[in-house]
């Protein structure tokens, strides 16, 4: 309904930072639904999804940046190749968009949608990962941004998805997603533009080693939330 009415009243979008922080299931919504609440001022469209199956990383992006299941683009389980089939990275390319993936270096986002004709910005961490990210927004280079932080999942592997080192986690990728998408938002008030909130899974703890993991097809591995904030130029203001 929202791009059938943007597409009908000629409200052109030419600008989209996606970020992608890993693992915020929907079942975070649930316990910490005052925190997280606190990203919908930026994209109060808010859509219930499951993800693709295995919840795992790099099948969960691969779908989501191709829009193909995983029999398609061929990742079915934790391996990290390059993709070869189409993204919608390609079709940026090819649409003459210039784009941007900032994200921790080694990740599955730095790593397998390597070899086209686009920017790598490969940091050191989630920190480094909002620095660029507000550098690159500034820059005017880049239409379509995407970055990626990956604390909250890389600290519920070594603890459970509620420990209060995870939360802190949580706590710090909801600032750091209220200070990117408040900053594209200021950066681009005259331009037609949508931001992005896509996490790729969900997790667990395991029972049988009190840690957090994923990749099961349970509601906290699968069920997930993405948000969107669409702010087209109408009359040209």
């Amino acid at each position: 309904m929202v791009i059938s009415t943007l597409e009908e009243e000629d409200l052109p979008l030419e600008k989209c930072l996606i970020i992608a922080q890993d693992a915020i299931g929907a079942h975070l919504w649930g316990s910490h639904e005052n925190e997280l609440r606190k990203i919908l001022p930026l994209v109060p469209l808010r859509v219930p999804l499951r993800a693709v199956f295995p919840p795992v990383t790099p099948v969960c992006f691969a779908s989501i940046f191709t829009g193909a299941q995983p029999v398609v683009h061929g990742i079915h389980r934790y391996t990290r190749p390059v993709l070869e089939c189409d993204t919608i990275f390609d079709a940026l390319v090819r649409a003459d968009k210039k784009v941007a993936i900032v994200s921790v270096e080694n990740s599955s986002i730095d790593l397998i949608f390597r070899n086209r004709d686009i920017a790598y910005f490969s940091e050191d961490d989630d920190e480094s990962v909002a620095e660029r990210t507000l550098k690159v927004i500034q820059s005017d280079k880049y239409d379509v941004i995407v970055a990626y932080q990956a604390d909250y999942d890389d600290n519920l592997h070594k603890s459970d998805p509620f420990s209060p080192i995870c939360i802190q986690a949580l706590e710090q990728h909801i600032r750091d997603f209220r200070k990117m998408a408040e900053a594209a938002k200021l950066h681009w008030n005259a331009i037609g533009h949508v931001i992005a909130f896509t996490p790729d899974h969900g997790a667990h703890t395991d029972p049988s080693t009190g840690k957090g993991d994923h990749g099961l097809d349970i509601p906290e591995d699968m069920n997930i939330f993405h948000c969107y904030g669409i702010s087209p130029v109408r009359n040209g203001k």
